[in-house]
């Protein structure tokens, strides 16, 4: 089998399936997730206390604003769990989940499938790796063309012996500054996506370098811009010039983090998140400058206390609320529809 049975088709946990059949689509989401590895000391002997309860109503105001800084927030491997919030989802209007949850952070295809079916929803699964600090011990001694033929494969014929098969190349993870493995693992992601025609997903560092950095990479690696999308713009790129220059570039800039609303986050405590009415205004912007076309979005939701169950907005904060406050701020209907089914369904769909 070959990424050819895959042309003109979206790659899902279940199999190919038509474009037209996605409807509502977030990016980048994860419904499964080990985040342990971006857990931060909180520093003082009351926050290691709250690092080590579980997630509840007691402490859920400190997790809001130390969420990284709890190591049961960081992990959600509730196979029921996350089915219920799916189909929160799918109530909500939803059609399609992209799990961008990549090696290193707890992909699980099986678990995926059957989500997938018991929710009522398409979910698009991930391949290759995260950033550097969840890499296997042995990643240094990886070549390129190993990791190229392991994400190929995840395409074409599916994750060890499942049969369950990655519909899109990432979240690639990269650090800032950026290490010489995280660039290993995007060239093998890149040559990957030219051996396949899969869309690419990249993960940025923190900086509002980092973008235009790791485009400037891809384009030099043969990578085709038009079918990568760029993570984490709206808690990257604060200068609207450079989010200009990025969208210039013909990428795909990911507004995924609608929700999380901390303000400074722990675990990147020199740079800050917007609030949903921010990340609408640019999003206005850039409509404004004629990139409507190529903007998708997301929750990126990674973490238990996102969730309904314990209190957060879930995956349905997108269709449910953000819309509505889209259209309050003028964004017609049609607009929305390209943001959350065209652009989508156009990245997702092999070329």
């Amino acid at each position: 089998m070959t990424a050819r049975d895959a042309k003109g088709k979206v790659l899902t946990v279940r199999g190919p399936v038509d474009p037209q059949d996605l409807g509502i689509t977030l990016t980048h989401e994860h419904l499964l997730i080990d985040l342990s590895v971006v857990f931060v000391d909180p520093g003082n002997e009351n926050g290691r206390r709250l690092a080590e309860e579980e997630v509840g109503l007691a402490n859920l105001g400190w997790i809001r604003v130390n969420w990284s800084s709890n190591r049961d927030n960081l992990v959600q491997t509730d196979v029921e769990l996350a089915t219920r919030e799916a189909a929160r989802y799918r109530d909500a209007g939803g059609g399609t989940l992209v799990d961008a949850t990549s090696i290193g952070i707890h992909r699980n295809p099986e678990a995926l499938a059957k989500i997938s079916r018991a929710a009522g929803i398409h979910v698009v699964m991930g391949a290759g790796y995260y950033v550097g600090p969840a890499h296997p011990k042995n990643f240094s001694s990886m070549t390129v063309d190993s990791i190229t033929d392991e994400i190929v494969r995840d395409i074409e014929v599916g994750v060890g012996d499942t049969g369950i098969r990655s519909g899109i190349i990432g979240e690639i993870g990269c650090s800032w500054p950026w290490t010489d493995n995280e660039k290993k693992s995007v060239a093998a992601a890149v040559a990957a996506q030219r051996a396949t025609g899969a869309p690419l997903l990249i993960h940025p560092g923190r900086d509002q370098k980092a973008p235009i950095e790791i485009v400037k990479y891809i384009d030099r690696e043969g990578g085709d811009l038009s079918r990568t999308v760029m993570s984490h713009v709206d808690i990257r790129i604060y200068d609207r010039a450079i989010l200009r220059e990025l969208a210039a570039t013909g990428t795909y800039i990911e507004y995924d983090t609608f929700g999380l609303e901390s303000p400074f986050p722990p675990h990147a405590p020199n740079t800050f998140m917007p609030s949903d009415y921010q990340r609408i205004e640019q999003l206005m912007g850039l409509i404004w400058d004629g990139h409507l076309e190529r903007v998708v979005l997301a929750h990126d939701n990674c973490t238990k206390h996102r969730l309904r169950e314990y209190g957060g907005h879930g995956f349905d904060h997108i269709p449910s609320t953000i819309t509505g406050w889209m259209k309050r701020k003028g964004m017609s209907q049609a607009q929305i529809d390209m943001l959350l089914i065209e652009n989508p369904r156009r990245v997702l769909t092999f070329v």
